[in-house]
């Protein structure tokens, strides 16, 4: 993903000053007046920034977002920067975070803090504490969501421009955040009204509820990675089981993103189909080997037991959540586009788009791979192969751009080929 440099510096400068227009015009009083308060939801910040969550699409939930919005429902925007200010200083130092691209997002909280101030007490007249009952939760939860608006396009910039993130994946990537987000509001909220009413007590005790819940939640997630790590174990195990191809849904994966990339997927998008492309033989784990390794043709009842792992390995990923849509694109990858594939006999755009791109990958590493009962198709013969399944085997719309990828496959494993290495040392050699 290509950077901006002088975009990112541009646009950094722009948020630092903002930030610092918005101190210098701040009001400091309630800080000021109110220094047992801010040492209490400072330590409280610094805590929570250590409690963060992976929700996804390289997204991160963290316990301080609710801490730091309760402090601004309580004492203002001021206090609420002040005390995010000493929760990213004190993450910073633990962690060893990119300094400078930390204090660009923390310029953005700041930035937030004092929209959600706007929203919250200057266009609803809102009261510290919620102290006016359901017009000020109304208020609350409008500045919640306006200000989670903001902070998303100013981060998703910030972090476009610094190549880290690709800009029209923004709406895409905020899926994660709408389970999130609103919890962290809504806690954000609680807090501001136990503190308001009851004290530093009460809202320790809210407050050790919450992490017990994220505690919950982060080992939850652990679990679920645990398990996701297996099923992809697997997957390598089961092309493990014969050497010929050891490699083969590595291949076929690597091939399937680059597609997936220039037909324009989006970031989270092209990583799932990267992942099925991984699993898309997983099946094959109900197949027994006399059947697998058999290096003679297999007989019409072997084949129709060899078709059925497509169905086994969808049925196998469809009862995981956490690998959402990718059964589809595993129990269709050996569908044709003129419907004279398996398992279900669909043809055209009726076969999921995953499916068509992982198709055509599968085909290519197969015709590129030795076996025991063939070797492998030089480079010219299998991309004729692809060309000639255009439109019958293969999807139209997508041999162009797969010919283009896999002859680059080709040309790079020409480059570090042993006659290819030979030759440049002659060639130097006579030099």
């Amino acid at each position: 993903m290509k950077s901006s440099p002088a975009k990112y510096y541009i646009l950094s400068a722009v948020f630092f000053i903002v930030a610092i227009a918005l101190g210098l015009t701040a009001d400091w009083e309630p800080l000021f007046d109110n220094v047992a308060p801010f040492a209490f939801f400072a330590l409280l910040i610094s805590a929570g920034s250590f409690l963060r969550i992976d929700i996804g699409g390289n997204n991160i939930m963290a316990l301080n977002d609710a801490i730091g919005f309760a402090a601004l429902l309580t004492y203002g925007p001021a206090f609420a920067a002040s005390i995010f200010l000493v929760g990213m200083v004190i993450q910073i130092v633990f962690t060893g975070d990119a300094v400078f691209r930390r204090l660009v997002l923390t310029s953005v909280g700041v930035i937030d803090f004092f929209v959600a101030s706007l929203v919250y007490y200057d266009l609803f007249g809102a009261l510290p504490g919620l102290a006016g009952g359901a017009r000020d939760i109304v208020a609350a939860f409008s500045a919640g969501l306006i200000v989670w608006m903001v902070d998303r396009v100013c981060s998703y910039a910030t972090l476009s421009f610094a190549g880290v993130r690709k800009m029209r994946g923004l709406f895409k990537q905020l899926k994660p955040y709408l389970f999130s987000v609103p919890p962290l509001y809504i806690w954000g909220m609680v807090g501001s009204y136990i503190f308001a009413n009851s004290g530093y007590l009460m809202t320790s005790v809210f407050v050790l509820l919450l992490l017990v819940v994220f505690v919950f939640m982060r080992n939850q997630k652990k679990y679920l990675d645990t398990v996701r790590d297996m099923v992809f174990s697997m997957a390598k195990m089961i092309d493990a089981r014969d050497s010929y191809t050891a490699k083969h849904s590595h291949e076929v994966a690597v091939n399937t993103l680059k597609i997936a990339e220039k037909l324009g997927f989006l970031e989270e998008d092209a990583q799932a189909i990267y992942e099925a492309a991984l699993l898309h033989d997983i099946g094959k784990v109900g197949i027994r080997d006399s059947i697998l390794l058999k290096e003679s043709s297999l007989d019409e009842g072997e084949w129709h037991i060899m078709r059925q792992h497509p169905v086994i390995g969808a049925e196998l990923v469809a009862s995981l959540r956490f690998l959402p849509g990718y059964d589809k694109g595993i129990r269709h990858h050996h569908e044709r586009w003129d419907g004279k594939g398996y398992p279900d006999n669909i043809a055209g755009e009726e076969i999921p788009l995953w499916a068509r791109i992982i198709a055509i990958c599968d085909a290519w590493d197969a015709m590129r791979t030795d076996r025991p009962y063939r070797k492998a198709l030089p480079v010219e013969v299998a991309l004729d192969q692809i060309k000639k399944g255009c439109g019958t085997q293969f999807d139209p719309n997508i041999v162009p751009i797969a010919l283009e990828v896999f002859q680059a496959q080709a040309d790079r494993s020409a480059v570090g080929s042993p006659e290819a290495v030979l030759s440049r040392n002659i060639i130097r050699h006579q030099a």
